[in-house]
């Protein structure tokens, strides 16, 4: 048998109370993307940006957390025998949060959405270092779940887990954090429950996962895992089809209610199309960026600044930053124009190397010309003034100020001269989808409120 089942006395006097249609692999899933600030609670010993310096540094930190929790996503490409993932800075940099259930019955769970990453895990019982006494839900017992099972040594998602390797017959998995700490659990299959629009839930296939009972003593208290929406075998965008979508709107706006993901066949495929390459044994999604234009003004980039070349090279859309990380030659081609338009209008606010203005994005920028990446296909994402620009103040108590939320490669070291990564701001107004099986990406400029599923007009 590839899989052994764990069962529980308890279990027979368990009765469902819910209304589920079961589906070997339901065609759409959609999801409300929850932002961050909703739900994390402010650590009392953290340091309160206070100045704009504070703001600036204070969000160029995030953004430079998550710029190396993804090169240490790709280390696999460099020969490591571990696939090392800082944890850690994924929870602190993630923006964005997703709900569904495990298990029958079902146990609610809050979990991470990365691009980046190839794996759904969860934390487990019996777990070390679980900061169960303050989370949202609580940690899931496989014990008492009447559908968990453990896979074998020799099932196919084995040798796709993070250090998979076998342990009395069990398939165990390992991610191994920078900072030390370990993450070490079983490989099992589970059933998910998502709740659709009009309140019926669906119950999907036994899906594959990481069922985490040691998960690192720094974790915050109110997720329970990491849903995982890269290429490999693991993702559950992949066990699920092969198909993927997320929109994402206005980031300014903390009321904002339409982000949201979409899994399946059905998923929202809309727009131009431009391909993607990735590698089964990587699960990291590359694009073909071909140029980049101010308005009329096409920068001059030659295209091979954007090619992949290597594992410190290409170009990914990425869901865990704000900023855009730019290859070292296209920064600079783009910081000196977008600072020849401003600098004759604007008073400069000087802080290190940040390209940043005295005022408001929304008073100083109006009529600002549009930044649009131009990728294979003709597909393009274009980003007016509110995708370009991030405001470091959020009230009157001192003179705002923004910054172009643009930044170097360079300044995690020369050697990610020619990577980038295409953060949030830059995704705003914009359905995503993935077809993995055709290997493109849709990009279609809407406003969220038109796809989402739980707005009364659909």
């Amino acid at each position: 048998m590839e899989c052994f089942f764990q069962t529980s006395l308890l279990l027979v006097i368990i009765v469902s109370y819910f209304t589920v249609t079961e589906s070997v692999r339901p065609n759409r899933m959609a999801m409300k993307l929850i932002r961050r600030e909703s739900v994390v609670r402010r650590n009392p010993n953290a340091r309160v940006p206070v100045t704009p310096e504070d703001h600036i540094q204070h969000m160029t930190d995030i953004s430079s957390a998550r710029f190396k929790y993804l090169q240490n996503s790709i280390v696999k490409e460099l020969g490591s025998s571990y696939f090392q993932v800082d944890v850690h800075q994924a929870i602190k940099t993630s923006l964005f949060f997703v709900n569904f259930s495990v298990g029958q019955p079902p146990v609610p769970q809050f979990t991470i959405m990365d691009t980046g990453s190839s794996l759904l895990w969860i934390q487990c019982h019996p777990c070390k270092h679980c900061s169960s006494n303050h989370m949202i839900h609580p940690v899931f017992n496989p014990a008492l779940s009447s559908t968990f099972v453990e896979c074998s040594c020799d099932d196919r998602f084995c040798r796709y887990a993070p250090n998979g390797h076998c342990s009395s017959n069990k398939c165990v998995y390992e991610q191994v954090y920078i900072s030390g700490t370990g993450s070490k659990g079983v490989l099992a299959k589970e059933r998910l429950t998502f709740t659709t629009p009009n309140g019926n839930t669906v119950v999907t296939q036994p899906i594959a996962f990481g069922c985490g009972y040691e998960n690192g003593d720094q974790l915050e208290s109110e997720f329970t895992g990491i849903l995982g929406l890269g290429a490999k075998p693991t993702s559950l965008a992949v066990q699920l089809g092969s198909k993927f979508s997320y929109c994402i709107g206005d980031l300014a706006n903390k009321n904002y209610g339409y982000n949201q993901l979409v899994l399946g066949e059905d998923a929202d495929i809309l727009g131009d199309p431009t391909p993607i390459e990735f590698e089964t044994e990587n699960g990291i999604y590359y694009m073909n960026l071909e140029g980049i234009s101010v308005g009329d003004r096409q920068l001059n980039i030659e295209p091979v600044v954007f090619r992949r070349r290597g594992s410190r090279t290409g170009v990914i859309l990425d869901t865990g930053t704000l900023y855009t990380w730019l290859a070292d030659i296209a920064y600079r081609e783009l910081y000196n124009e977008i600072k020849s338009i401003l600098d004759p209008k604007l008073e400069r606010f000087w802080f290190r190397d940040f390209l940043c203005y005295h005022g408001r994005v929304s008073e100083e920028l109006i009529g600002f010309p549009v930044v649009t990446f131009h990728f294979a296909g003709g597909a393009e994402l274009a980003m007016e003034a509110t995708s370009m620009f991030y405001p470091m103040t959020e009230s009157d108590t001192y003179h705002n100020v923004f910054c172009m939320s643009v930044r170097p490669t360079t300044e995690h070291g020369g050697e990610y001269k020619d990577f980038t990564a295409i953060g949030l701001m830059a995704q705003q107004y914009y359905n995503i989808a993935y077809d993995l099986k055709e290997r493109n990406i849709y990009l279609q400029r809407i406003d969220c409120v038109l796809l989402d599923d739980y707005s009364p007009s659909k």
